[in-house]
């Protein structure tokens, strides 16, 4: 592994943040028109969130609740912007529609991963912790930190719209401009949302198959110092260290960590290649926000990332994957956003406007290449404001704007815009029924006009523990810029587009104890961009479906024991060529048992994970069918007194062989250990 250089990234990150910090101070001192908030009686649908007065925490590490994998409409968390203001209770929600509602209420697909499930998994990336999300295909090419690509309910990679905080975090940069999870970690993280179905009409280009979007911790009480340390297989060493803590007036979070691995060998150790691609991530984040009055909130958020993985390569002439000892791939990262929330009319009006900038450089290192490097870049402004019409009636509307640049080594910098426009209404009668309905407009500089449109419906049967849900939606995404302006690029590209809908069902029994949703869906996409083997250029040549079954189950055996399960069968076609889709099977289920000890001091997970055969890529591209697998996880945790924790894991207990993408390698049987501190 290199020696990493900190200072200039050190002192990049400096300037960047010390920037985002004066302008939140500088947008604090304007003066704001605005009073307090009115507050609605309706349980269904919230009012405009305002910061209240937040109860001060002990020191003491989290206690150890039960843990359940959140699912559509069962209880979890929604709120109104996909970057709240305050700490989320566990009744909220934020990603679905930008209208504050009640989690039960809630007709979308939605899984919700808490800050606590993210601790008890012990999971490293972002990309590890979602596998075993219902209708999630997580693809890792290698060992840590290998490229993780994901597949949303049988979309492409790029079909899904990656938020952390509000800011859309896909790399114009990239060929597709899909989202690479390897190198996010978990750290500082409070919530991560996973909304399934097209969500163009809220969310804009790249929502095709839904959205996924983390959010970061936001500090409040006393000051709080949180370190961790761990260790184990593959010569992996991880530190991590965080301030929080806030007030009425003021809060803040700000956290480091730095991880290590030695790897596994890329190229897969079976075919005979046994050196081993180290892995090193810095990773650096940090939420301040400032609440001068009631009326007004201010928030400036960062994150910055810079990994340095070792890679194999792919040589003729029967393109095979072996050892290289030279090859690595660099990654550095900057995300930052800032927002100013308002409140009018005693609430009645909420107005929230933001500034996002994304930084993007790569670069692929080796002696005998040229080091190609890869530069990208995004600024957006948006504007978003809800408005109570009457007490069971709220209107939404926003207004965005997305300026992307990309270069590299042997192409000039290219631009592309997109400006985009939606309303949206929502309404709710007593108990029994919820409906959104919206509609959005979009420009783009380089693929035209797009119109998407979304509507969702959620009854509750009275006097009963049943509820019938449904969406339909389209989507559209716009071609990146490497699509329409790098070697190989089309300028006469449109927009790829979708229509997907989904119905279900989700039913309680035993006093709450047991809860069961069944959705079906299905997805039609149209114009999807592929390379044209007679003209050698992107061309909108490609269409295909995807539909399937999602059920998720979750058990309260005891107040100690919990079982979740879930299950997706998922059938794909590419309607061209018919034949499925690559890397995604058509069956893959998980489980998770958790049961704690010693009044909660204690507590154990067993996680286990079905990944069915799937073909690795086309078949007129000499593609082979991929092994089913299962992978056993085990997790453990022990609260020694209020400010020391113990952890273990052990990853892959049956050390079984497999492939997540063909030629890969992957780790066996490995486990690690460690220590959490609160003080």
């Amino acid at each position: 592994m290199r020696a990493l250089s900190f200072a200039p990234r050190v002192l990049g990150l400096g300037w960047r943040c010390t920037f985002g910090i004066a302008l939140l101070v500088s947008l604090a001192s304007k003066p704001m028109f605005a009073v307090g908030q009115q507050e609605s009686d309706n349980p269904d649908v919230l009012p405009p969130t305002r910061i209240t007065d937040q109860e001060e925490p002990t020191a003491d590490l989290p206690t150890l609740p039960e843990t359940v994998v959140t699912g559509d409409r069962d209880e979890g968390v929604f709120t109104p912007s996909d970057f709240p203001t305050q700490p989320l209770s566990s009744d909220e929600l934020v990603t679905p529609s930008r209208v504050t509602s009640n989690a039960a209420r809630n007709a979308s697909s939605i899984t919700v991963i808490s800050r606590e499930e993210l601790r008890q998994r012990g999971q490293q990336t972002v990309g590890e912790a979602l596998r075993g999300v219902v209708g999630l295909d997580v693809v890792r090419s290698g060992g840590p930190g290998g490229q993780t690509s994901l597949f949303m309910r049988g979309a492409k990679s790029e079909h899904t719209k990656v938020l952390v905080d509000g800011i859309s975090v896909n790399d114009p940069s990239a060929p597709t401009r899909a989202f690479d999870f390897g190198n996010l970690l978990v750290d500082n993280i409070e919530r991560i949302e996973v909304l399934r179905g097209p969500q163009s009409m809220v969310y804009g280009s790249d929502a095709i198959g839904g959205v996924i979007n983390i959010v970061t911790a936001r500090g409040q009480g006393p000051l709080s110092l949180r370190a961790r340390s761990e260790g184990g297989s593959f010569g992996t060493a991880q530190q991590g260290l965080n301030v929080s803590g806030g007030d009425d007036l003021i809060y803040y979070s700000l956290s480091g960590s730095f991880l290590h691995s030695d790897g596994v060998s890329a190229a897969d150790s079976r075919l005979g290649n046994t050196e081993r691609d180290g892995y090193q991530n810095v990773t650096a984040s940090g939420r301040f926000g400032w609440t001068p009055s009631d009326a007004i909130n201010i928030d400036y958020v960062f994150r910055f990332i810079d990994a340095d993985r070792e890679i194999d390569s792919v040589l003729p002439p029967n393109f095979v994957f072996t050892d290289d000892l030279l090859r690595r791939n660099l990654a550095t990262t900057f995300f930052q956003r800032i927002q100013l929330q308002s409140f009018l009319m005693d609430g009645l009006i909420e107005q929230k406007v933001g500034f996002n900038f994304t930084d993007y450089d790569r670069s692929d290192t080796h002696p005998q290449f040229q080091d190609p490097r890869f530069m990208g870049q995004a600024k957006q402004f948006d504007y978003v404001a809800n408005l109570t019409l009457l007490e069971n009636n709220w209107l939404t509307a926003g207004l965005d704007y997305l300026d992307e640049q990309a270069s590299s080594t042997s192409v000039t910098q290219r631009t592309q815009n997109n400006v985009g426009l939606w309303v949206q209404d929502a309404w709710s009668l007593a108990e029994i029924w919820t409906a959104t309905a919206g509609v959005r407009f979009d420009d783009h500089s380089a693929a035209g006009r797009a119109q998407t449109y979304r509507f969702t419906n959620l009854v509750q049967v009275p006097d009963t523990n049943l509820q019938f849900h449904g969406t339909i939606g389209t989507g559209f995404r716009a071609p990146a810029l490497a699509q329409n302006f790098f070697p190989g690029g089309n300028p006469g590209l449109r927009p790829e587009r979708s229509k997907g809908w989904d119905i279900g069902a989700t039913h309680t029994f035993s006093d709450g104890r047991f809860t069961l949703d069944a959705t079906y869906y299905r997805n039609d996409f149209t114009d999807l961009i592929d390379f044209d083997p007679i003209t050698f250029i992107q061309r909108n040549i490609a269409s295909a479906r995807a539909s399937g079954v999602e059920v998720i189950g979750t058990w309260m055996m005891s107040p100690r024991t919990t079982v979740s399960a879930n299950y997706t069968l998922t059938d794909t076609r590419d309607l061209q060529f018919q034949e499925e889709l690559p890397r995604r099977p058509q069956q893959k289920a998980s489980l998770t048992v958790s049961r704690t000890w010693l009044d909660n001091r204690a507590r154990g997970n067993l996680y286990v994970f079905y990944v069915g055969e799937r073909l690795d890529f086309a078949s007129r591209f000499g593609g082979t069918v991929l092994d089913d697998y299962v992978l056993v996880n085990l997790t453990g945790n022990y609260q020694l007194n209020r400010h020391w924790e113990l952890f273990a894991r052990l990853d892959n207990a049956l050390n079984q062989h497999y492939q997540e993408a063909g030629g890969f390698g992957a780790p066996g049987i490995a486990g690690y250990g460690g220590m959490n501190l609160v003080w």
